[in-house]
């Protein structure tokens, strides 16, 4: 297992921070900023390495177009960001203080206060109220930075691909775990307490997005997880999950039913959702576009007369992540999207069908745009599991 010392090296080398930086950079320089503020904790992690539990507290990275890059954390976050990234000039707000009057400070301090500075409005952990004490603080409004890290992202190096297979890994063991603890009159919180430990006892990290399990006629609700349901016979159950390993995901959705005696229609809409999911991996190429495969997917749910069953993208890119989710919410496959895939680009395709408020089925990879069409990393068995 990682000793402390290990936990505190850099996930990536500096090199690749460095072009990483670069690359945003240019990105600024399009739109005549001298000064990104980026507050995103993914963000801040994918170019300095900045890991914490702490992503909720007010942190912000200086990243000038010249210069020096520096970091504003809270007082008892500058341990871990001195221990976890590559940067030299770490700065910190006590409990005490007002965070942005400090950024205000720091502006000042290195000569940015005057300059052209971005802010990621985009950031999830940024309140208007916060946003409008900022710019009080600095005097005025600041540009919009958001999305100018996003597109950097956007392509995964080798080593990235590394550890999305290592969190696959991950996946694979707890939906093994879970489909194995299935069975009629357990509850569902024994079942996600199996899914819990195989997630994580041989070296997976917390979850970006907690692990899904939903059973019985709550299978056919969306957005639903395990509720001290008790399982019965003929039940559906829906499991979709991702392992995590140095903050990067392998998402994988599954379905199972208590058998032998089921509602014949689970059978059919899964064996959908089967079809649908492989055209749309078969789809999936360098220069498609993302309608292109949506459509693929679609179109084989449609032809099957479980349109209004489906209603949503077919996929998502991922990558990095922090909760509360592991979407990367940068591009999605979804109807008449124009944005062609690239080599680099990884995606999540959970394709899943509901009969509301009566059992839901649903299964999905992970996949890989390669330089000549695509590679699922996700290895869970493509099937309906029909559980004795």
């Amino acid at each position: 297992m990682d000793t402390l010392m290990e936990t505190s090296q850099l996930p990536f080398t500096r090199a690749e921070y460095e072009t990483r930086v670069d690359n945003v950079r240019k990105q600024m320089m399009k739109k005549n900023i001298d000064v990104l503020l980026v507050r995103e904790p993914i963000n801040l992690y994918y170019l300095t390495g900045y890991n914490t539990i702490g992503f909720s507290n007010y942190t912000v990275l200086f990243l000038p177009l010249e210069g020096v890059p520096c970091m504003l954390v809270r007082s008892m976050e500058k341990m871990v960001a001195t221990t976890s990234t590559w940067l030299n000039d770490i700065v910190t707000w006590e409990d005490h203080e007002n965070p942005y009057i400090r950024t205000k400070q720091e502006l000042e301090t290195h000569g940015w206060l005057k300059k052209e500075i971005a802010f990621e409005n985009s950031t999830t952990y940024m309140s208007i109220e916060g946003y409008s004490s900022l710019c009080n603080a600095v005097g005025r409004k600041l540009i919009d930075g958001s999305f100018l890290v996003e597109p950097v992202r956007e392509i995964k190096s080798q080593q990235e691909i590394a550890y999305m297979r290592k969190a696959g890994d991950f996946t694979f063991a707890s939906v093994d775990a879970g489909v194995k603890a299935l069975k009629a009159g357990v509850s569902e919180n024994y079942v996600a307490s199996q899914m819990y430990q195989a997630i994580v006892q041989d070296g997976g990290e917390y979850t970006s997005g907690e692990p899904i399990l939903t059973c019985g006629k709550k299978s056919g609700i969306p957005h639903t997880t395990f509720h001290r349901y008790v399982l019965q016979e003929g039940d559906a159950a829906l499991i979709e999950l991702s392992g995590v390993y140095n903050r990067y995901v392998c998402p994988t959705m599954r379905c199972a039913v208590i058998g032998p005696k089921f509602n014949p229609e689970i059978k059919v809409m899964a064996d959908v959702c089967i079809e649908a999911l492989n055209k749309a991996i078969d789809a999936i190429r360098p220069g498609v576009t993302s309608g292109e495969v949506d459509e693929a997917c679609r179109g084989v749910i449609e032809r099957a007369g479980y349109y209004e069953n489906f209603r949503k993208r077919t996929g998502y890119s991922i990558g990095s992540s922090y909760p509360p989710t592991w979407v990367e919410n940068m591009i999605d496959l979804k109807k008449d999207d124009p944005r062609m895939l690239k080599p680099g680009m990884v995606f999540h395709l959970p394709v899943a069908l509901r009969k509301y408020g009566e059992f839901g089925v649903g299964l999905s990879e992970s996949v890989l745009v390669t330089e000549t069409g695509h590679e699922v990393i996700s290895r869970v068995p493509r099937k309906l599991f029909i559980v004795h």
